[in-house]
């Protein structure tokens, strides 16, 4: 509950990020030959006749980029933007959000701006001390060169897209059978017994001839081929070279100019009963589940213990064992109506009235109060000098890689002319995705020398490892390597595919067997194959055998007593399963599930509402994608 209640920061300043990076940087598209018919050369799509823009689609695909980014670190790159139909995604959601704006026009569906600017109000990296400022948000959408009408425009169309869903998703109920059946399948248990034809001992006993591996070399060309690639040259100055202790004149001046960065905020320490609000019942759930919280304030007042309450009563399975205790927050890390209750309690307090969240309604005690104000200097001043020295490494590394840099791009020999300047010169042959010696998987290294022709130098260019200038020496294309040098990779290739082949001829024989009434686990064993038995496995509660793949006790939770699965591939091998055993859920576990589930069978039924109805949308419209769009 803690994590829901508290905004999380981190993953709004990137959702922040995600909605300003749609504004920022260049094109990085493919905009190639071919058109809409009849259409804007410049729209990626028209739906019902209205266009949407090129310049609209490069926005969203730049801020999709980003949080698949953030999302996948230094793991993504072209190859994953590419797996990921990021492009796709782009038009699909753009394509829908114009037929949802069609249908609330049709409907009067419209937002207001006092709606519009309590939107914005409300999001955090426009505020400065828990409210909003008008001159940040002019600051952060001007340094980001975003167009204020733009960004409320889009913004708009958030809310209007929002309200219409509400309305779709609006009367929608869980019945007592829904939720019985969601529990049954999520705590349900079967047991299973498994084996396991392996691929790799196969391999040993299967051969290949020469016109085998080139027949298939020619057939799967771009499984031998090697990535694009450049040779580089380069220098890597490390701000560790540079490092200098910083006086302690230096750190009281940082100290006393910075003050604000040392400034503690104040925290208390909350514990809160919860009682949930039932999504059906209307006006008569929300005044039991208020009243079910005045009697608990009613007990608290009367001297029963809150802690042991919120044992009893609380409906926050992550805090109630604690006695409802959330730990200590800041302002700014919980719900409004939640922060200002907790905010306004001395220590010791519990709130006077139900305090009502979209959580439903909260009893709120705090159990201790830690008053902010300034960490001395002395607490201070090891973690001043660090930074204090790492931001002078950081001048000088940059200051020494500019230096250099012109030298060295005017330079016969690259090498020679860093060797000269007392830095170490290395080389390297990169592909995408691939390390670099110092410094890693450096993203801007990459788009760098990706982007350049032979024979330039670049940088500085920042990197975990220091700031890098860096020679293309020689663009590599992609390329299949002749037959030759990748005979042993070919020959792999073919055996394993016949060992697959064989495999899956043998775990079909077994499976085969186990069908008529062959002990699986006894004919595993006398082919001397991997074997075992699950244990009792549910959807909830994976088998305590860590040897049982996660795709195997899926395809065990499928299956009728004595039936056997279709055999399960995997690249260790195939697998043959066998149910043994099925369990019914325990009735009485219901109750302690029953609201959990209600909310989860609830959300799924309102997501599959709102699909259904996107769909009727585009099963009725006249949509066009242009033939030039292209991703990178």
């Amino acid at each position: 509950m803690i994590q829901a209640l508290r905004q999380n920061l981190k993953a709004l300043s990137i959702t922040l990020w995600v909605v300003i990076a749609a504004f920022i940087g260049t094109s990085i598209f493919v905009w190639g030959k071919g058109s809409i018919p009849g259409g804007d050369a410049n729209a990626v799509a028209t739906v019902n006749g209205e266009e949407i823009p090129l310049e609209r689609y490069q926005r969203l695909y730049r801020s999709y980029l980003e949080f698949y980014r953030q999302l996948f670190k230094d793991r993504f790159t072209t190859e994953t933007a590419e797996r990921l139909g990021i492009s796709q995604q782009v038009v699909d959601f753009l394509v829908e959000e114009v037929l949802v704006l069609q249908r609330a026009q049709a409907e009067g569906v419209q937002v207001g701006d006092d709606e519009l600017r309590a939107k914005i109000q409300a999001i955090r990296a426009f505020q400065e001390d828990g409210k909003f400022s008008r001159d940040r948000y002019v600051a952060i959408l001007n340094r980001a060169k975003i167009d204020p009408a733009i960004f409320e425009a889009d913004q708009r169309r958030e809310l209007v897209r929002k309200k219409l869903e509400a309305t779709v998703k609006e009367g929608i109920k869980v019945s007592d059978a829904e939720i019985r059946q969601a529990y049954e399948f999520r705590r349900e248990k079967v047991r299973a017994a498994w084996a396991q034809v392996e691929i790799s001992p196969l391999m040993m006993d299967v051969k290949a001839t020469d016109a085998e591996l080139e027949d298939f070399l020619k057939k799967n060309p771009l499984r031998f081929q090697e990535p694009e690639r450049r040779r580089l040259e380069y220098v890597l100055v490390s701000p560790k070279s540079f490092i200098r202790l910083a006086t302690d004149a230096e750190v009281e001046r940082y100290y006393k100019e910075r003050a604000a960065e040392f400034e503690k905020p104040r925290r208390v320490k909350v514990a809160h009963i919860l009682v949930r609000v039932p999504p059906v019942g209307g006006s008569e759930a929300e005044e039991n589940a208020q009243a079910k919280v005045q009697e608990v304030l009613k007990r608290v007042r009367a001297g029963e213990d809150f802690a042991k309450l919120a044992k009893d009563v609380s409906e926050d399975p992550a805090s109630a064992g604690s006695g409802g205790d959330l730990g200590y927050v800041a302002r700014g890390e919980l719900v409004p109506a939640f922060e200002q209750a907790a905010f306004a309690l001395k220590r010791g307090e519990v709130s006077t009235e139900p305090v009502r969240t979209p959580f439903g309604y909260h009893a709120i005690k705090v159990t201790d109060i830690q008053e902010g104000g300034r960490r001395p200097l002395k607490e201070a001043a090891a973690e001043i000098k660090e930074k204090l020295q790492g931001e002078q490494g950081e001048r000088a590394a940059l200051a020494k890689a500019e230096e250099v840099k012109g030298p060295l791009q005017g330079a016969k020999d690259f090498s020679a002319e860093a060797r000269r300047r007392g830095l170490e010169p290395k080389t390297a042959l990169l592909a995408r995705g691939d390390s670099l010696e110092g410094m890693g998987r450096a993203q801007a290294v990459e788009e760098a020398v990706f982007a350049a022709a032979p024979g330039g130098v670049l940088g500085p260019l920042k990197t975990p490892g220091g700031y890098a200038v860096v020679k293309v020496v020689e663009q590599q294309p992609a390329a299949v390597p002749p037959f030759a040098e990748i005979k042993g990779k070919v020959a792999d290739a073919v055996k394993r595919q016949k060992a697959e082949a064989l495999a899956l001829s043998r775990a079909r024989a077994l499976a085969q067997a186990a069908e008529k009434g062959e002990d699986l686990l006894a004919a595993a064993k006398k082919q001397g194959l991997p074997s075992g038995d699950t244990g009792l496995l549910s959807r909830s509660e994976p088998a305590a055998d860590r040897r049982v793949p996660g795709e195997v006790m899926r395809a065990a939770l499928q299956l009728a007593v004595g039936q056997v699965a279709e055999p399960v591939t995997l690249p260790q091998g195939i697998y043959v399963v066998k149910a043994l055993e099925r369990r019914a859920p325990d009735p009485s576990g219901i109750e302690k599930e029953r609201e959990e589930l209600r909310q989860q069978v609830l959300e799924q039924k309102r997501n599959q509402a709102w699909e259904q109805w996107v769909k009727g949308l585009r099963a009725g419209a006249k949509i066009q994608v242009s033939s030039r769009l292209a991703s990178p």
